[in-house]
């Protein structure tokens, strides 16, 4: 019995010495300094390359996958998305998988309609009005749907630019509000996520492919918290700078179909 307790403070030694050295280890990598906020020359290179980017693409026709998140409830379709930047112009076709066409949509400037297949009507309004959120339920805007179909965000009107913290550059108003937030790869300067304060949304960039000299991204994300939504669109082919016939830009809607305007915001 005695052998037994002499050999205790020697266990307990040892079991205090490893403990104090797995503490030392996380300690350190618990302490890693943050990257410093980037300077004026960083800074200037990523928004040119922005610019850059943002100018490159006059035309686009891409297809994949679309997915709609609500509330936990979660639908999967096909998509084939046509746009054009000046003038402004995106039209969006989704199909069930078993290929039952469901909503057709079209973008002129902040001009909107709706083709729903399932409801036999056609919604037509502007971008904003307040029935949108009930069949799109993530925040619109032409700078949002330019960034969803171009798979690169753009950048918004700002006055002032700056870094906060690394990795990262803040845009500003004039009065110096919050307006865009955009978080970078850091191997790369790419975009990961970028905040529209104003539209409280959030978008993420992934996967990223160059096509000549154009960036854009396979793998992109739309959350919007305020409605518990999320929306997912994953590229499966992308073609830049073709022609884009004219008559794509219409929609054909079936006389059975009734026209139901969409309301304004008051």
């Amino acid at each position: 019995m005695n052998a037994v307790k002499q050999k205790n403070p020697s266990i307990r030694r040892l079991f205090s010495v490893t403990l104090l050295l797995l503490l030392s280890c996380c300690a350190r990598v618990a302490i890693t300094p943050p990257s410093p906020p980037l300077d004026h020359q960083a800074i200037t290179g990523i928004v040119s390359a922005f610019k850059k980017q943002g100018v490159a693409v006059r035309t686009l026709f891409s297809s994949g996958t679309i997915t709609l998140d609500i509330k936990g409830s979660e639908s999967e379709a096909t998509v084939l998305i046509v746009a054009t930047r000046d003038p402004s112009k995106i039209k969006i076709e989704i199909t069930h998988p078993w290929g039952r066409p469901l909503l057709h949509i079209l973008i002129k400037g902040s001009s909107l309609e709706i083709l729903s297949f399932t409801e036999k009507r056609l919604y037509s309004g502007q971008i904003g009005t307040h029935d949108l959120s009930r069949l799109i339920p993530v925040p619109l805007s032409p700078e949002l749907l330019w960034a969803l179909a171009r798979a690169y965000p753009v950048l918004l009107k700002y006055n002032r630019v700056l870094s906060l913290k690394g990795n990262q550059i803040t845009l500003l108003d004039q009065r110096g509000d919050k307006i865009q937030v955009i978080d970078l790869y850091p191997e790369s300067d790419l975009p990961h996520r970028v905040s529209f304060c104003q539209q409280n949304a959030e978008m993420t960039f992934s996967d990223f492919q160059n096509n000549g000299s154009i960036r854009y991204a396979k793998e992109i994300e739309m959350n919007s918290p305020e409605n518990n939504a999320r929306l997912a669109l994953e590229i499966r082919q992308m073609i830049f700078n073709k022609p884009v016939p004219k008559a794509i830009f219409r929609l054909e809607t079936p006389l059975d179909f009734d026209l139901v305007p969409l309301r304004v915001n008051r």
